[in-house]
């Protein structure tokens, strides 16, 4: 293995503000989640798509269904920590197309004996453009059964490196590995500063 680190790009989400499938949107010759898969390709071992269907959507993917549908971020977690090959995994919504590489690095850099390495660029955890340990899955199945939904509900009973600021504008100066697309206006915001993928 390159990395040591799997992908889990969570595709579930129910987009009800952007009014379709954000991980099918346009971007360039492809969808919004090829964008961000091909983005993220060279610093992982291999790529998961966690959510909706357990049918790749695209050549060099895996698919997982979620194990319990409608459940919200954490069941794709869960569902792609059970299917991870890498016991560090990176979780990533598929609404943040401009995740640097690098930040990939500097979160598995940090790992040591963390359970989670979590960026926080302001007062809020970024909970979906975080690094994971593959044994958590059991913790995040417990939660969801608990009737818990919440990211910060697996955050608050896990041992978590969080990354302020100032470690993150090291590899992300812009901090645009944060700025997600919700909207139909986020989405034609986002095209417009990317000439190449219109």
């Amino acid at each position: 293995m390159r990395s040591g680190c799997s992908l889990v790009i969570l595709a579930g989400g129910l987009s009800r503000r952007m009014g379709r499938d954000k991980a099918t949107l346009p971007a360039g010759d492809g969808t919004l989640i090829e964008h961000l898969a091909r983005r993220l390709a060279p610093v992982v071992d291999e790529i998961i798509i966690a959510g909706g269907s357990d049918r790749p959507p695209f050549q060099g993917v895996r698919a997982v269904a979620d194990h319990q549908p409608g459940l919200g971020p954490l069941a794709g977690m869960l569902a792609g920590l059970a299917a991870a090959k890498a016991r560090h995994v990176f979780v990533a919504g598929c609404d943040l197309p401009d995740i640097e590489p690098a930040l990939v690095g500097l979160v598995r850099a940090l790992a040591g004996d963390f359970e989670a390495v979590v960026p926080r660029p302001d007062l809020e955890p970024e909970g979906v453009c975080a690094l994971y340990v593959r044994e958590l899955a059991p913790r995040i199945e417990e939660l969801l059964d608990a009737g818990e939904r919440s990211i910060k509900s697996l955050l608050d009973r896990s041992f978590v490196r969080y990354v302020g600021s100032d470690e993150l504008r090291a590899v992300d100066p812009e901090l645009r590995s944060f700025r997600n697309i919700n909207t139909a206006a986020d989405y034609e915001n986002w095209l417009r500063i990317q000439p190449d993928l219109r």
